[in-house]
């Protein structure tokens, strides 16, 4: 019964050194795959007798570090990449809201110049009737009392068409100036421009 059973664990051990020697076979052909297993780790000396212990100790823990830091910094830059599409979505509203507002100021820039361009030729036209005028007026004084007060009539009535082309201006710089007044924070020139010709208009006396 004794023999049965010395023959029993005889077996035993022999298989399980035959296996071990086999995987300690492997485990050496294959020490890079097996080096940071824990239960590798301890023996990495009598596997590899030139890799210390200590120096595979730190390998493996340098190793798993890595892939800690490098799992931490995907997850950082996965919340970057949607705190980026988050922000891009937020812009979209006001890169539209910009782009009106460059409408808007392009078209009161444009009117405006045409604005300015055309009172300063019709000015210049008004002036010179005027001058005409004044000249007709000269004439009629000798002519008597009728044709100088055709004269004032007409003196008068450009005068009241030259008064509402002005206010008609006037109130288009107050506009501007309203409206100035508010894209100044997207565009100072236009508040610039409107209290220039502002001052310019309260200046003239009109």
């Amino acid at each position: 019964m004794i023999l049965v059973l010395a023959a029993t664990f005889a077996s035993l051990i022999a298989i399980l050194v035959a296996h071990g020697m086999g995987s300690w076979e492997k485990v050496k052909a294959n020490w890079n795959d097996y080096r940071c297993n824990p239960m590798y780790m301890p023996v990495a000396g009598f596997v590899r007798p030139d890799i210390d212990t200590g120096e595979n100790f730190v390998f493996c823990t340098n190793a798993m570090a890595g892939e800690f830091y490098k799992l931490v910094l995907d997850q950082v830059q996965s919340y970057f990449s949607i705190l980026t599409g988050s922000l891009g979505e937020m812009l979209n509203p006001l890169t539209l809201f910009r782009g009106i507002i460059t409408k808007i100021r392009g078209f009161l820039l444009t009117f405006a110049k045409l604005t300015i361009s055309k009172a300063a030729s019709s000015m210049s036209v008004f002036l010179h009737y005027l001058e005409k005028i004044r000249d007709v007026l000269k004439r009629f004084v000798s002519e008597g009392y009728i044709g100088a007060y055709l004269a004032q009539v007409i003196v008068d009535f450009i005068w009241s068409f030259v008064t509402l082309f002005i206010s008609i201006i006037k109130t288009f710089v107050y506009i501007l100036l309203a409206i100035a007044i508010i894209l100044a924070l997207f565009n100072p020139v236009l508040l610039v421009l409107a209290i220039t010709i502002a001052s310019l208009i309260a200046a003239s006396g009109f």
